[in-house]
């Protein structure tokens, strides 16, 4: 008795030890599987960005005829030739138009990117351009992004001067960029004609008053004929804009999700311009004391 007494105690004191299975493998399993999944999502990621992608590798003229590149090519030297004569600075001219251009062609590439045909490339001393539409956008979602098109490309062309400054130097390219910088800022005012007015209209149409409650501030402090007209020609485009939305209720239909983009990037865009146009002033500033 005492023996197996003794013996019990034993076993129980010396119990066989169990082998832990190390975590390893199931965290390397665990992660294999994570990083397939992760892989098909990509693949369809990248699938949909090639997709997307495909849509902007576009000829933005296509369908121009001789007229519309007489009308583009002649408003071009007619806006340089003015330009010089006022300022006598060929090389500021010649940057304000070829970023004017670059800002048009992105307008003209989401257009046929919609599938919709661009009318007419014009250039108007002293103001920019235009690139006018011969079909209209069919919601307020696409126009918005026709309307964001034009300042990024003009950012992008406007970062890329910047570049050229900081390989080179020369304070041309600085006040280039400058130029570039502020005029897109200035194209975003949520107001009519201006592509902020047409992206704004994708947001809320209650931006417009605020567009145009500014103009006419700066109307009466500062009255200036390139502002009035601005503000006039806005005006007839939010009546225009109020008189479709009667014949078309379907235009304005929004989605939440829609919305929502549209505003992050026109507000981020705005955010990032001014930044930028305050740099380049301030740097353009401190080269000239």
């Amino acid at each position: 008795m005492e023996s197996t007494t003794a013996e019990s105690g034993e076993i129980g004191a010396h119990e066989p030890v169990v082998p832990r299975r190390s975590r390893f493998p199931r965290f390397l399993s665990a992660s294999v599987i994570a990083l397939l999944a992760l892989a098909i999502k990509l693949k369809d990621m990248t699938f949909f960005l090639i997709e997307r992608g495909r849509l902007l590798f576009v000829n933005p003229f296509e369908g121009f005829g001789a007229t519309q590149y007489a009308i583009a090519g002649g408003s071009i030297v007619v806006t340089i030739a003015a330009g010089i004569w006022q300022t006598h600075r060929v090389g500021i001219v010649v940057g304000f138009v070829v970023l004017t251009l670059i800002h048009e062609i992105g307008h003209a590439v989401v257009i046929r990117a919609k599938g919709l045909r661009a009318g007419f490339l014009v250039f108007i001393p002293f103001i920019g351009g235009a690139v006018t539409l011969k079909d209209q956008p069919r919601t307020a979602y696409d126009d918005a992004q026709i309307g964001l098109a034009g300042p990024c490309f003009g950012t992008a062309a406007s970062l890329v001067t910047l570049q050229i400054f900081k390989w080179t130097g020369n304070s041309l390219y600085l006040s280039i960029a400058l130029i570039g910088f502020a005029l897109n800022l200035l194209n975003l005012i949520p107001l009519g004609m201006l592509d902020g007015g047409r992206i704004s209209g994708a947001i809320t149409k209650w931006m417009w008053v605020l567009g145009g409650g500014g103009l006419i501030y700066k109307t009466i402090k500062q009255p200036n004929p390139l502002v009035i007209l601005i503000l006039v020609l806005s005006a007839f485009q939010v009546y225009a804009a109020i008189v479709r939305e009667k014949d078309d209720k379907t235009f304005y239909d929004v989605t939440l999700g829609q919305r929502f983009a549209i505003a992050f990037a026109y507000f981020a865009l705005t955010l990032f311009l001014g930044h930028q146009t305050y740099l380049a002033l301030d740097r353009l500033a401190a080269l000239a004391r």
